[in-house]
């Protein structure tokens, strides 16, 4: 399956309003209350997973349509699901873990990390893969494809680059499995057992990974695609270590909602990465781009100058769409998962998001 996250998300953000809404008799979308919201996913057939919540307290969580073709094999609010590109923001907060532990700087250029790097990009930094500007392309294979370090990395050094390092935004799925590897060296560690050690067990987030939690009770989606059900992400071709380098780092995290509420709490809590340190994952260090307003690391920034202030990402497969919006000076966290290719995601959230910022007594 050739990697769809880049023109997927696109997609998604341009679909139409009018695809999921509640409508006056001008035609105005509208949402009275969150009710509204409940009778319309369960209208449009959605399949997956909603959670919208206020500081520490849950408003909205509710699951919808079927995980798998087993009997009973419904979505449940425990149901675990590929977040595809929403991945990204662990590898960048594992990234900038090290930096706090002062085992990388974000000024740090491929050719510390990464032997016989061709003169076009031995200069690319740290800071350029994680904000998309390094000048390398989207992928160079399938996300399940079978390839060795090697391999990938002379795939990638002998690969074009689309554009000057630095100067434009070119989302970069090899740039963030290149961030995994440069954690796995930094650290002494596999990508995954480091996210575990220094962001999921102190986030409490135990349902939250490739391959190290226990996926033996059949929580794991399977993915819809055109109403025909295929693998379970980690029943594809994965490693002893989960995904390949063309998914691993960049995208095919497995969890739930509720563990990315947990994440959306540590992180406003400062909990994994000191106040300074968030504020730099949260900064938004590259504007304009083609899909957010501005791009901190591993996350779209939104309204940054004000009370309104969004960090959201989002994630598709051909199987698979999510979005995680967080509203961090209103502590809101509104979070959208399906095992479909979803196109009404991104406007199910987009549409929480209006109700809420209007209702203050929420």
């Amino acid at each position: 399956m050739k990697k769809a996250n880049t023109i997927l998300l696109l997609l998604i953000m341009s679909f139409s309003l009018m695809n999921f809404s509640c409508t006056s008799s001008d035609g105005e979308i509208i949402i009275d209350n969150l009710s509204d919201i409940d009778k319309k996913l369960k209208e449009t057939d959605f399949s997956g997973v909603v959670l919208v919540a206020k500081n520490d307290e849950i408003i909205f969580n509710k699951a919808y349509g079927r995980k798998n073709s087993q009997e009973n094999g419904f979505n449940d609010i425990n149901t675990v699901f590929d977040i595809c590109s929403i991945t990204k923001q662990f590898t960048a907060a594992g990234i900038l873990k090290l930096s706090m532990k002062n085992k990388i700087s974000v000024n740090d250029s491929l050719s510390k990390y990464f032997e016989a790097v061709p003169n076009d990009k031995k200069n690319i930094t740290i800071h350029q893969l994680l904000t998309h500007s390094s000048g390398l392309s989207v992928g160079i294979g399938g996300d399940y494809e079978t390839i060795t370090e090697e391999e990938f990395l002379n795939q990638v050094f002998n690969s074009k680059l689309v554009s000057p390092i630095g100067e434009k935004f070119n989302y970069s799925n090899i740039g963030y499995s290149l961030l995994g590897l440069i954690i796995e060296k930094a650290s002494g560690m596999d990508y995954e057992t480091f996210l575990n050690l220094e962001i999921f067990k102190p986030s409490k987030m135990y349902y939250t990974g490739y391959i190290i939690p226990d996926w033996e009770r059949n929580e794991v989606a399977n993915g819809y695609l055109n109403g025909i059900e295929a693998k379970k992400p980690n029943e594809e071709n994965w490693s002893d270590n989960g995904p390949y380098l063309n998914l691993k780092g960049n995208g095919g995290i497995l969890t739930r909602a509720n563990d990315l509420l947990l994440w959306s709490q540590s992180i406003m809590n400062n909990t994994v990465l000191d106040e300074s340190t968030t504020t730099k994952y949260l900064y938004p260090h590259f504007e304009p781009t083609n899909i957010y307003d501005s791009y901190g690391y591993g996350w779209g920034i939104e309204n940054s100058n004000s009370e309104n202030k969004l960090v959201v990402h989002g994630g598709a497969s051909y199987l698979f769409t999510s979005d995680l919006w967080i509203y961090p000076k209103k502590g809101i966290t509104i979070i959208v998962l399906s095992n479909e290719f979803e196109e009404s995601v991104y406007t199910i959230a987009r549409k929480v998001s209006d109700f809420l910022l209007k209702n203050k007594n929420i």
